[in-house]
């Protein structure tokens, strides 16, 4: 690898690039009235960790939902019995606890802003684009600093990402979590292995698998890709393949315990989760509906809820169609692999109902019902809702990408290139996967957050890296291309 002085010009579009990133991030999250994400009970499951609960009239319940629209303030409030679920998202829940304790014992009231979470948010992004973009400059490779710092304006301070700034769902701190896990993959692409590099690989895997249910097994499926590819070309598995491994069996077993959890609300999460599997995915794609539903072992007179989502069923799933909770993981995964044609027709079902980017059918906007964010605060969700054909070609990219890399037979002199996309790929993948046989096709668009996030950062990536290299003028054609700079 040459050594040269990163040139200023790079350094100084690298600072522009993120300043501006900083600030379309900054007017949505100080925009008044709040601009923010409503709460689906999903909110409540990690707030309740910390008797957090939006400020409303007494008469209300602390934990009820408020799809309609956002709140700006929350308070403390102790619940009979508290929703907690576990998550990485709870590092930035105990820190906006921690500062609202201290604010109170300074002498503040009892109502607090939401904005503080998203604050930390923001920071913990900026930090981390600021040092990724800081090590690739270090490295005299400048063309990397600038594909990482375009990341900022251009995919996660849209709206589609931001909107979960001001809010206590955990697709924030998944975005960060992959963003950080891609990026150091790339960044320490054929490097040499340290105790530092392997701890902080496997904590980063360790911290997606534990953001979500719906990312259990994204860091595990990215191990064992990287670990069949670098055998491969190499003869032994690299470093960074079982850094992932590890970290991903933490996150897996960290997850696989809270599954055990006893008590309402993981109770009714299974029920709703295999409820929706049946009926809004498998069931709508399925020739004849109740002998399917014979075949899984479920009341076959219950196909007058196919399509329908459980909060549309009369009570808890089970409790009106016997069987839904016996059809766990092992169940769905044999319905597909017996029933192929039902599989073929899900997958296109599914890649269908990525749509839209930013979730319908929540309040976006304080004080209004189900309002969206004006026009002007420009997403890229839009024009993606707006040409279907337009997301699934951009879905479609990295594949396409992928193969053109393997049949150009330049996988040597393309490693990183190649490793990247097959990241990309199957880390999409798996998320659509895990997603369609967590919840079905009941909320697909908000489970499936990360992989427009994963398919939009590959494109920046490639298109980067296939406009050269910044550096005293020098351009690098992309069949010589050696670093790809950052990516998510």
């Amino acid at each position: 690898m040459q050594t040269r002085k990163p040139s200023t010009a790079a350094s100084w579009l690298v600072a522009a690039l993120t300043a501006i990133g900083l600030l379309r991030a900054l007017l949505l999250w100080s925009h008044e009235p709040l601009y923010a994400y409503a709460n689906t009970y999903d909110q409540t499951r990690y707030s309740a960790c910390f008797d957090i609960y939006p400020d409303r009239p007494a008469a209300v319940p602390l934990d009820e939902n408020s799809p309609n629209a956002p709140y700006a303030s929350f308070r403390f409030a102790e619940a009979r019995a508290p929703m907690c679920y576990w998550s990485s998202e709870l590092a930035f829940t105990a820190l906006t606890a921690a500062s609202w304790h201290v604010s109170e014992w300074a002498g503040a009231g009892p109502v607090h802003s939401v904005r503080v979470i998203g604050a930390l948010k923001l920071v913990a992004l900026l930090i981390l684009s600021c040092t990724l973009s800081i090590a690739w400059l270090r490295r005299r490779q400048p063309a990397g600093a600038l594909v990482n710092a375009a990341m900022m304006p251009l995919l996660f301070s849209d709206p589609g990402n931001t909107l979960y700034l001001n809010t206590f769902y955990a697709e924030w701190t998944s975005l960060l979590a992959a963003y950080a896990l891609f990026a150091l993959l790339v960044l320490w692409h054929g490097e040499q292995a340290s105790r530092w590099r392997f701890f902080v690989l496997a904590a980063t895997a360790l911290l997606l698998a534990s953001s979500k249910m719906q990312h259990l097994v994204l860091p595990l499926s990215l191990a064992i890709a990287l670990l069949l590819v670098t055998r491969w070309r190499n003869g032994r598995a690299s470093w960074q393949a079982i850094a992932l491994a590890c970290g991903a069996v933490a996150g897996g077993g960290f997850q696989f315990a809270q599954m055990q959890r006893d008590g309402p609300m993981m109770d009714s999460i299974r029920q709703y989760n295999r409820a929706h599997v049946i009926f809004t995915a498998l069931l709508p794609v399925a020739e004849d509906q109740r002998a399917f539903l014979e075949e899984i072992g479920v009341d076959p007179d219950c196909v007058q809820y196919s399509g329908k989502h459980a909060w549309e069923m009369p009570g808890m799933p089970e409790s009106f169609c016997p069987g839904v909770l016996g059809f766990g993981y092992m169940k769905q995964l044999s319905v597909l692999l017996t029933h192929p044609q039902m599989t073929l027709r899900l997958a296109g079902r599914a890649a269908l109902a990525l749509d839209p980017w930013t979730a319908e059918n929540i309040g976006q906007v304080e004080g209004e019902i189900l309002a969206e964010i004006p026009r002007n605060m420009f997403t890229l969700g839009v024009p993606l809702h707006r040409w279907p054909a337009l997301q699934l070609g951009l879905l479609a990219l990295p594949v396409f990408g992928l193969l053109v890399l393997v049949m150009r037979r330049r996988i040597g002199a393309n490693a990183m290139a190649t490793d990247f996309s097959i990241l990309v790929v199957v880390g999409m993948l798996a998320i659509v996967t895990i997603t369609v046989l967590g919840d079905g096709l009941a909320d697909t668009a908000k489970q499936g957050h990360l992989v427009v996030n994963l398919a939009v950062a590959w494109l920046i990536t490639m298109v980067g890296t296939s406009l050269g290299r910044i550096d005293r003028g020098e351009v690098v054609k992309p069949a010589e291309f050696e670093e790809p700079g950052s990516a998510m």
